[in-house]
């Protein structure tokens, strides 16, 4: 799920971008243009006889339209959701969202909250990190990205309510989340938020689709059982402030 992200210091890895407009939500079939849709009521056939909007995907009939939707898409700014815990009110909308870099979150972690933990304690965060990181590469798909939820509803899955539950991102909490003591600490840091954003065009990984959850929300106009699933994308860039939408309590 969505790798939160702390932001305690001015990010250097890379310039933030922002864009101007609108951003589409992936959510809402209004957000498909009208010749879309039109295109997309000839197929209505094949969305009425399928639950899960892959295979539909799948077919060839709507493939190559299911291609036209994602280049549309990656023109276009969209929105994001972004599950963490705020350190303090405003935070996010003055500083933004930087990228993952594991070491340096911890280290930062430490060093603005590491007088709330026991010697003992501090140790066995210390050890956790190491095996986890280090010893399991976890490392890898963390540092340098950034995480969002496509959907709302993906967002306020129980997928993500660790994200709620504890402070600091997967760099501080993954290896943790079961410590008997650490990760009650973990819960009294910070206020569990959705940080709604602008994802400005071509940001979005490519390895993870933009049409599908927007085809999904025409497929749920066709038949209310329809599986809506799980939507996720990741950045490599870091977000602005004035791409940050809204800090929502949840």
């Amino acid at each position: 799920m969505n790798s939160a992200n702390d932001r305690l210091s001015p990010s250097k890895n890379k310039s933030p971008v922002s864009s101007t407009g609108q951003p589409l939500r992936l959510d809402d079939a209004s957000s498909l243009p009208d010749h879309f849709v039109a295109r997309l009521r000839e197929l209505d056939s094949i969305f009425l006889a399928n639950t899960y909007v892959d295979s539909i995907a799948a077919d060839p009939r709507v493939r190559p339209l299911v291609t036209e939707l994602e280049e549309h898409l990656r023109v276009q700014p969209v929105r994001g959701y972004h599950c963490t815990r705020e350190p303090c009110p405003g935070h996010f909308a003055r500083e933004g969202l930087r990228l993952t870099d594991v070491e340096a979150h911890q280290r930062e972690f430490l060093q603005n909250f590491g007088h709330l933990f026991t010697a003992s304690e501090l140790q066995d965060m210390q050890k956790a990190w190491t095996n986890y990181f280090v010893g399991e590469h976890q490392v890898r798909g963390r540092n340098g990205r950034l995480w969002f939820c496509l959907t709302e509803k993906t967002a306020r899955s129980d997928g993500t309510q660790v994200f709620f539950e504890h402070f600091g991102g997967e760099a501080i909490f993954m290896p943790l989340k079961r410590h008997p003591t650490i990760a009650a600490k973990l819960g009294t840091i910070g206020t569990p938020v959705i940080v709604e954003v602008r994802l400005v065009p071509e940001a979005p990984s490519r390895h993870r689709s933009l049409a599908l959850p927007l085809l999904s929300a025409y497929h749920r106009t066709r038949r209310a059982d329809a599986n809506s699933g799980e939507a996720e994308t990741y950045i490599e860039r870091p977000l602005a402030a004035c791409d940050v939408l809204s800090v929502t309590a949840v």
